[in-house]
């Protein structure tokens, strides 16, 4: 029996995404268990910056819901992370969560490689913003093998699944979990799925999350994209090296260089004026 953990950010019961990431479990076969967390049920605080998880040894000093997530997602044989989209990119708590990264990514290990689709839902046609490019770099950072990806639309609860389309995707979405990955589509970044591209010059295009770039030149139906080598920004060794080695070289400059620094920060100590709401 394989098991499937579904991560929903979405607080409303029985949407969209709660929906979807169902029926993607139902679709990788009967030889599936689901369970759920719902990401805004769990205690999530905010990334401090401190870096003590970064001390071999040490986890992060907050105590909140982090390691019994981490410890789930562990367990699980694959992963369906589902978010809607507000204000044009994912529900609040998954930036929370991936605000985190440096925490989780101290386990990319035990991580690496776990399969995971990503759905996104929407509810205003070419409102979806960066909310799938934000999902799947997500994905990417926790070392998660990207099997699939998706933004269903449907503003109303249970609409995102009524269409043959959507119906169609769900099902392709379950099989690939376990099977074999999508290939990038037209559009989309070939390294990272991104949807989000920067053009520094006019021929030359660079994908903000991976750093793969293309030259564009003209062919004969249009625009031909000749991409670039990979980028290994998402690569296994080059994640550790830099959650696992180049951040805790920094923490260790740091320490070196406090006296230099402080030179340079104690003149913006004190009067400051802080707001704050009133106390009850």
């Amino acid at each position: 029996m394989k098991k499937i953990l579904g991560l929903v950010a979405s607080q409303r019961k029985l949407a969209n995404g709660e929906i979807l990431t169902k029926e993607v479990a139902a679709a990788a076969g009967e030889d599936c268990q689901l369970e759920l967390i719902r990401l805004a049920d769990l205690k999530l605080d905010l990334c401090r910056g401190c870096y003590t998880c970064l001390i071999p040894g040490k986890q992060c000093s907050q105590n909140d819901d982090l390691y019994f997530l981490l410890e789930k997602i562990k367990a699980a044989d694959g992963i369906i992370l589902s978010a809607p989209c507000y204000v044009l990119g994912p529900a609040a708590v998954t930036k929370v969560l991936a605000d985190r990264m440096i925490a989780l990514t101290q386990y990319i290990d035990d991580l690496w490689g776990k399969p995971c689709v990503v759905i996104a839902t929407y509810g205003i046609e070419g409102w979806d913003g960066y909310t799938l490019t934000a999902l799947n770099a997500m994905a990417r950072f926790m070392g998660f093998g990207l099997k699939d990806s998706h933004a269903f639309f449907g503003a109303l609860p249970g609409e995102g699944i009524i269409s043959s389309e959507a119906l169609s995707r769900v099902q392709e979405m379950g099989q690939s979990l376990f099977g074999e990955a999508r290939q990038a589509k037209r559009g989309e970044c070939p390294t990272c799925w991104s949807e989000i591209w920067k053009f520094p010059e006019p021929t030359t295009a660079v994908c903000p999350i991976c750093g793969q770039s293309a030259r564009l030149v003209p062919g004969e139906k249009g625009i031909e994209w000749i991409y670039g080598d990979s980028q290994r920004m998402f690569d296994k060794e080059h994640l550790k090296e830099h959650f696992q080695g180049w951040l805790r070289g920094k923490v260790q400059e740091f320490i070196s260089r406090r006296k230099e620094l402080a030179v340079i920060r104690d003149p913006y100590k004190g009067k400051d004026t802080w707001l704050s709401p009133p106390q009850e």
